[in-house]
């Protein structure tokens, strides 16, 4: 009985000791997989981590890229873009003025074209032949007051534009009538650029029907033998001076068509007189009262009405 009582001992002990032996290894066992847990875990981080530096690089670079793309499509958009000097059309007369196309200006008119009624006026007495023939001779006005058309010498009088002469063809008292009848001695058979203004009298002298056929046959004539023309209606004036047999505001109408009718570029000195009087500008600050000429004032009025119309800078 002793004796099975010493082997149960043993055993329990022999047990005891076992069961502690393997509780060993199995925690050893236990501790190496969790420290290649936490090794494998700790890689795993920190591969994510590095991958998420990674991605927030290649985003970074990305998005500098697109910001340096972006920078130079706006670079090269704003470089394409014209600018508003380039944007703002120039008018067709300053643009061959710019380009030296025109080396000639012939003005054809009366004495509003000579520049007859400002107070500065010079009588062309020794001034370039401008007409000669059937027994009468005509010089050109003076170049040192400001008529229109010498404001209008004084404009093109510039480097970038070559050298233009400019021509005052404009003899007081004469018709549309004369000048389509003595048009060889007033324009040669080839002109480069020709401003035409010439009416004014012809209300005295003829019908408004005559008129605008001869002005319909001058000015094709004009359009024939140059390269650029300009028509320019006559200002207003005082329809009690003569016997008129129409009125200004219908020479206006007339060159309007005909200007409509075949190209011509149409200056309206006539609306731009009526549209300072409307506004309160007095008369006799522009015309004269005893005459259908312009005064000083009237022919600065001219001018202006031509620099906006030609575009003239």
């Amino acid at each position: 009985m002793r004796i099975v009582r010493v082997l149960m001992v043993v055993a329990i002990v022999f047990l005891l000791i076992a069961f502690g032996f393997s509780k060993k290894n199995w925690d050893e066992k236990i501790g190496q997989h969790a420290q290649k847990a936490s090794v494998h875990t700790v890689n795993k981080v920190a591969e994510a981590e590095s991958s998420a530096e990674k991605e927030e690089v290649e985003t970074v670079a990305d998005d500098s890229e697109e910001t340096e793309t972006s920078d130079v499509k706006d670079e090269e958009a704003e470089a394409s873009e014209p600018t508003e000097e380039k944007v703002e059309e120039k008018s067709e007369f300053y643009t061959l003025l710019a380009n030296q196309k025109i080396s000639s200006i012939k003005l054809l008119g009366d004495g509003i074209t000579a520049g007859y009624g400002h107070s500065a006026y010079l009588a062309p007495d020794g001034g370039r032949i401008i007409f000669s023939g059937n027994g009468e001779t005509f010089r050109e006005a003076g170049k040192e007051f400001g008529s229109w058309a010498n404001e209008l010498r004084n404009y093109v009088d510039k480097p970038e534009f070559g050298n233009i002469e400019v021509v005052n063809a404009g003899i007081r008292d004469k018709t549309a009538d004369w000048a389509y009848r003595n048009l060889d001695g007033l324009l040669k058979q080839e002109e480069e650029a020709v401003i035409v203004m010439i009416g004014t009298d012809d209300r005295i002298f003829s019908s408004l029907e005559a008129y605008e056929a001869t002005m319909r046959n001058l000015l094709a004539e004009v359009d024939k033998r140059s390269e650029y023309v300009v028509v320019m209606s006559p200002p207003p004036s005082k329809e009690d001076l003569k016997l008129y047999k129409f009125t200004m505001e219908e020479i206006d109408g007339v060159l309007k068509k005909l200007s409509e009718e075949n190209g011509y570029l149409f200056v309206s000195q006539f609306d731009a007189f009526q549209e300072q009087l409307a506004n309160g500008v007095a008369y006799e600050s522009l015309m004269q009262t005893e005459s259908s000429n312009p005064q000083n004032g009237g022919y600065e009025l001219i001018w202006q009405t031509m620099q906006e119309e030609l575009g003239l800078e």
